[in-house]
């Protein structure tokens, strides 16, 4: 007797099946996709714009340290070259002081000299004093035309005070007496004492 197969068995046992080649380039595609996708993942996170900007940062925060170190040197070179054109100023002043300080004493002690020497001539027309605008002795003068000259024995302008005068057209030699009150001069140009 045979046996009873079913027919579902009994179709799997004879019917060969052959297997069914598998295709691997969909597979091949998936890993080249993932090895892209991940080495442009790792290419974005190698070259991250925080990390550059970081670096710029710092670059700059270098760059400015820099200039304030020489911002400073120069304020350390100017505030040395100040003080050394300070104390060149000082010493300056110090020496121009002392100067005029000696100036000073000097003009001092020829004030009376000069004084008496602007007494021993008489400049242009006036009235002298004796004494107080001139100095007794005996005077010539540059010359002039119409010259007159007069020593007198007071200031009222009365004839009774002319001790002396003249009339010159040239140059003339006047003694003026320490006893003289004034002496007039009128035309003469300049008169210098002689001795």
């Amino acid at each position: 007797m045979s046996k009873y197969i079913p027919p579902s068995a009994d179709l799997a046992a004879t019917t060969t099946v052959s297997p069914r080649k598998r295709r691997r380039w969909p597979a091949f595609l998936a890993l080249v996709a993932a090895l892209l996708v991940g080495g442009g993942i790792g290419f974005v996170v190698g070259s991250d714009p925080l990390d550059s900007r970081s670096a710029a940062l710092d670059q700059r925060e270098q760059d400015a340290d820099q200039r304030d170190e020489e911002i400073a040197q120069r304020e350390r070179d100017f505030a040395e070259a100040k003080e050394a054109s300070n104390a060149a100023l000082d010493s300056r002043r110090k020496t121009l002081d002392e100067k005029g300080a000696d100036l000073s004493r000097r003009e001092q002690e020829l004030l009376p000299k000069e004084r008496e020497a602007a007494k021993n001539v008489i400049n242009g027309d006036g009235i002298y004093l004796v004494g107080i605008d001139i100095n007794p002795g005996t005077y010539r003068n540059s010359g002039g035309s119409r010259c007159y000259w007069q020593r007198s024995s007071g200031t009222s302008g009365g004839f009774g005070e002319i001790l002396a005068n003249g009339n010159e057209s040239g140059p003339a030699v006047v003694t003026i007496l320490p006893s003289d009150v004034a002496f007039t001069s009128k035309r003469c140009g300049t008169w210098s004492l002689v001795s």
